[in-house]
């Protein structure tokens, strides 16, 4: 590992100053540090300066609380952002879960308010890593971590993630790897947070020299393939930003979220498959599907939306094990696996099936 500088700020300006000062070498922010760090020690980043956020200490709103805001006091930026808003319309205001980034994973697993209202959220937490890292992570460090690819990850392959040309999994081992979108890399999203996120309609708060943005979670992170994107980046943080809370809508009545994942064992190991659901349902005669959110982790370069599932939920009122079944090949309709990741297209079709089954029976 190089050298660096440590610098513990207490405020975001003095954060940003420090962002936008060259003196020193490249600069690089931890929280957490539990990848951060595993990136230094593996020779893929070498900043020359380390910013410690840890002790930030922002008021009114701590960067390490979690709270429900009314629908009054929601800023505009984010109201506008939330599910309702894309016809031109800003949505209703409502209610809202605000989540300081410096959250740790497990204060995110231990909260009653998430465990009530945004249970998808709670559960993914609550399954990441081990209880001793889960004490330590945030969820802004959960959410930007970069990929556990092995070729990415080792120095001794240029991989195109790194600027080289070749993407080696594509026809190596690859059998942890995207089975949607999986070109012209394969490297899934490695970030729990962010399935369960994204079935919650999460809008982020970013703040820059500038003042504050907001922009869905949904958006913000990106696939190579996507506009905006590069083989290089995860997501559409620029060196000048600093992610500060996360905004979820408070569930309605008749909504109600779950997260399930498939791990090759059961104590500290990556997932192989992840489901998030939200739905919402009527409030009169059978209460059938009104709204349905199906997002996928662990298959493609940033949690992936089963639309086609989505659609084959809300098309009948009624459900059997045989309707349950269609959505859950519905999930994985477009799939692309590679030469030794077939088997996750039958194993995402199981998860989003019992996953389905669990809300709807």
């Amino acid at each position: 590992m190089n050298s660096f500088t440590l610098t513990i700020p207490r405020t975001i300006k003095q954060t940003l100053d420090e962002l936008g000062s060259t003196k020193g070498g490249p600069a690089r922010i931890k929280a957490g540090g539990i990848d951060v760090l595993d990136l230094m020690k593996e020779g893929i980043e070498q900043p020359g300066r380390l910013i410690n956020i840890r002790q930030l200490d922002e008021k009114p709103h701590a960067l390490r609380e979690i709270s429900e805001v009314k629908a009054d006091a929601i800023p505009e930026g984010v109201w506008r952002l939330l599910p309702g808003g894309d016809n031109g319309n800003p949505p209703p205001r409502r209610d809202c879960l605000r989540i300081g980034t410096l959250t740790t994973l497990a204060e995110l697993s231990h909260s009653p308010l998430l465990q009530s209202k945004a249970a998808a959220l709670s559960e993914s937490a609550s399954l990441i890593a081990t209880p001793q890292i889960r004490q330590v992570a945030t969820l802004g460090g959960n959410l930007l971590q970069r990929p556990r690819c092995w070729y990415f990850r080792s120095a001794e392959y240029p991989c195109a993630k790194k600027g080289g040309s070749v993407c080696f999994a594509r026809d190596g081992e690859n059998d942890f790897h995207a089975i949607f979108d999986n070109q012209p890399c394969c490297a899934v999203h490695p970030s729990g947070t962010a399935v369960a996120l994204a079935a919650l309609d999460a809008v982020l708060a970013l703040q820059t020299p500038q003042g504050e943005r907001f922009a869905r979670l949904s958006s913000f992170l990106v696939s190579p393939s996507q506009p905006g994107g590069a083989i290089g980046r995860e997501n559409r943080l620029e060196e000048d930003m600093i992610l500060k809370n996360i905004w979820i809508p408070s569930p309605g009545p008749g909504e109600q979220s779950l997260y399930r994942k498939v791990k090759h064992k059961q104590s500290f190991d990556w997932p192989l498959a992840e489901v998030a659901i939200s739905l919402r349902r009527g409030l009169t005669g059978n209460k059938a599907p009104e709204a349905v959110r199906i997002i996928l982790g662990s298959v493609a370069p940033v949690p992936y939306r089963a639309r086609s599932a989505e659609a084959a939920l809300l098309q009948s009122p009624s459900f059997d094990a045989e309707r349950i079944r269609k959505i859950g090949q519905a999930a994985v309709s477009g799939a692309t696996p590679l030469s030794r990741n077939g088997y996750k297209v039958q194993l995402v079709s199981g998860l989003v099936q019992q996953a389905v089954a669990e809300l709807l029976l």
